[in-house]
């Protein structure tokens, strides 16, 4: 090739390089431009664990491996680390073309095996998610052309390469002190002869203006999760899972939750662009499988179409305010009014992106600047302002369930160790008071030092956070806290995960800072230390069965003295604050039970019982109720359980509708675990009675 035909191809290169990248990157400045209409959030804390996301979320892929999406997951790893390889050696390829230069390491063998290796594994995971695309789609997968435009594009680029490859070593043009490349050395011999030098730049220029073709088309498609998802990664959110984002200075907010799409951070503009559109957080939401119009997916996807389609108006004019993120389409309200934020999405979310902040901060809107939720949710707002808890019952009956048992309260007792928070449901509903005396008979049993509130405790606020009343949250947040800074409160013992969650990781926000603990974890502690001691006969607990006075479970329990209870994972507990394995050491410790699980829905893929996020006082009028669900799951895991076990109040009163509903009170028995060991305290005939 003569010296000016070089000189004009090497021009030829970069024009094609400028334009490739240069429509690409104006589209990316652009989408970063619509990105920072949102509130500038402050991601920068704990940057060591940010760092170890990036190692291990995104270029480790860990979140791709999760139950049930193994296969398809390591085929998406595949080609995620295939296009970091085959990017490096791309850049190779252009400043070689262009500048005549190298990227250090390229000329290795190491480097020559990895770029092949990954070429084939490539080729083949594209031909699997073709065929999964083509012949077995999920229901929840969005499909766009556009999908199989980057898969032939990613094709093309793998084919070129091993040609061009090929056909270097069989014209011998490989560069002296470079490995020739392994594999594509194997093909060699079928372009070897007269056009082995025309093969090779035919292929070469394919493979480099494929690149600069996907260059450009790229960021117009939703595969520009490629190069967001590293980003938001390292920018997700450190807080607690279970904590919501706090809202400062109420009293001088002119709007409240997101009424435009100003009003939400850039980072949940960037979940919109990193969504690869799989449907994983849409196979795990228990609203949608049971018929409701929330989809997890859909959230997501409408908020970026939304920023995407007013975005121009927006950024021309800083007074306009566009669509209501709430209002963009008639069914958007009673999407977001259906989610249990029970974080299965997010769980399973390989790219961590953050629903259900989106959800409540559009719910907010809804519940504060329109007064627009639910009536009944509505109703239980009132009950907490008016009385200190969703069911409307009587402050001064906050503490009847205690009486006769000499549980101190901390203006009896203010030196005790601990607080014990029982919260509105052990205070007020009938079924879950016996859930409070068996702990309290639990804690006496091992000697703790302990007291309640009574009269002063009120609802932490938990319902109305979640159902969007922001303001009523921190009028009862600080309610609490002043009580619990009046007798100088340093370690909370409760036994609702949404009671442990918010004073833990929520009250905080508000500069109360106490050691939490879940009953659970405390008594599995104490069982560890020796402290609680059951006996290994005696009575097996024959309460009332799903509040039939007449029957007890003794026709449930199996022969022998052993019973066979399943343990269903409240989402409070497990998924928003990784407390799996306390509750099931407990009933391992329990004698006469056999703890069994709700298979495949168990742990981080345990399904909601339905009362979370403020549902628990909104009716399920749309599909299959989602406790209904959680009891068909029970019976079809065929466990044998005659009793399933919770560790939340909210949970048990819906486990027992549930079992009710479908006329099962002689087979399965709703149970919570402290009930378990308190019926097997040495010494007691039935301590949560």
């Amino acid at each position: 090739m003569t010296a000016p035909t070089q000189g004009i191809l090497v021009i030829v290169l970069a024009a094609a390089v400028a334009l490739g990248f240069g429509i690409g990157g104006y589209r990316v400045w652009k989408l970063y431009r619509y990105m920072r209409l949102g509130w500038d959030e402050d991601r920068s804390d704990r940057p060591a664990t940010r760092l170890r996301d990036e190692l291990v979320i995104y270029l480790g892929q860990s979140k791709l491996f999760k139950r049930p999406y193994l296969v398809r997951g390591l085929a998406h790893a595949l080609i995620f680390w295939g296009f970091l390889v085959i990017t490096l050696g791309t850049v190779d390829l252009l400043l070689n073309g262009i500048f005549g230069l190298h990227v250090p390491g390229t000329e290795t063998g190491l480097f020559a095996w990895t770029i092949d290796l990954f070429a084939i594994a490539v080729l083949a995971s594209i031909a699997l998610a073709a065929v999964r695309r083509m012949f077995f789609r999920p229901p929840t997968m969005h499909v766009a052309p556009g999908g199989y435009v980057i898969l032939v594009l990613i094709g093309v680029l793998m084919l070129s390469l091993l040609v061009f490859e090929s056909a270097g070593i069989a014209a011998e043009l490989v560069k002296q002190g470079f490995t020739p490349p392994p594999l594509a050395g194997l093909f060699a011999p079928a372009v070897r002869g007269p056009y082995a030098h025309l093969v090779f730049a035919g292929a070469w220029w394919v493979h480099v203006l494929t690149v600069l073709a996907f260059a450009a088309y790229l960021p117009h498609t939703k595969h520009l999760h490629i190069v967001t998802t590293l980003p938001n990664v390292l920018f997700r959110s450190q807080r607690p899972r279970g904590a919501l984002r706090a809202m400062a200075d109420l009293e001088e907010q002119e709007t409240f939750g997101a009424a435009t799409m100003r009003d939400f951070s850039w980072k949940q503009h960037l979940d919109g662009y990193t969504c690869t559109e799989c449907g994983r957080c849409s196979d795990q939401c228990p609203a949608l499988a049971t018929g409701k119009p929330l989809d997890p997916q859909k959230i997501v996807l409408d908020v970026r179409d939304l920023l995407l389609r007013e975005g121009d108006l927006l950024m021309r004019d800083v007074h306009a305010s566009g669509t209501p993120p709430a209002h963009q389409t008639e069914t958007k309200p009673e999407e977001l009014w259906a989610c249990t934020t029970c974080a299965a999405c997010v769980e399973a979310c390989p790219v961590t992106i953050e629903h259900v902040d989106k959800i409540v901060d559009m719910r907010r809107f809804l519940a504060m600047m329109e007064s627009a939720a639910p009536p009944e949710a509505q109703r239980a707002l009132t009950n907490i302002e008016r009385a200190g808890n969703p069911w409307g019952e009587s402050r001064e009956a906050r503490a009847d369930w205690a009486d006769g048992l000499e549980i101190p309260t901390l203006a009896e007792k203010p030196d005790a160790e601990y607080l014990y928070f029982v919260g509105c449901a052990a205070s007020y509903d009938r079924r879950n008071q016996r859930v409070a005396k068996a702990l309290a008979a639990i804690l006496r049993s091992a000697g703790l030092s302990f007291a309640i509130l009574g009269r002063e405790e009120t609802c932490n606020g938990d319902p109305a956070r979640r159902i969007g009343n922001e303001y009523l949250w921190q009028i009862q947040a600080q309610a609490n806290i002043e009580a619990f800074d009046r007798y100088s409160v340093r370690k909370v013992i409760t036994s609702c995960p949404h009671c442990f969650n918010t004073i833990a990781n929520e009250f905080p926000q508000l500069g109360g800072r106490y050691e939490v603990v879940h009953a659970l974890t405390l008594v599995d502690s104490l069982i560890k230390e020796g402290r609680i001691r059951m006996a290994r006969e005696g009575p097996v607990d024959r309460g009332n069965v799903a509040g039939h006075p007449e029957r007890t479970t003794s026709s449930l329990d199996l022969a022998g003295g052993r019973e066979v209870v399943a343990y269903h994972d409240p989402c409070y507990l497990g998924r928003h604050n990784k407390i799996y394995d306390a509750p099931r050491a407990v009933m391992d410790a329990v004698p006469g039970v056999e703890r069994v699980e709700i298979e495949p829905h168990h742990r981080e893929r345990g399904f909601c019982c339905g009362a979370g996020g403020g549902r628990m006082w909104m009716e399920e009028q749309v599909g299959q109720r989602v406790n209904h669900r959680r009891i068909d799951q029970l019976r079809a895991a065929q466990a044998d359980a005659t009793k399933v076990a919770s560790g939340c109040p909210f949970c048990l009163i819906m486990l027992e509708e549930g079992v009710g509903a479908k006329g099962l009170q002689e087979q399965v028995r709703p149970v919570d675990v402290l009930e378990l060991v308190a019926s097997r305290l040495e010494g007691s005939a039935d301590a949560s009675h």
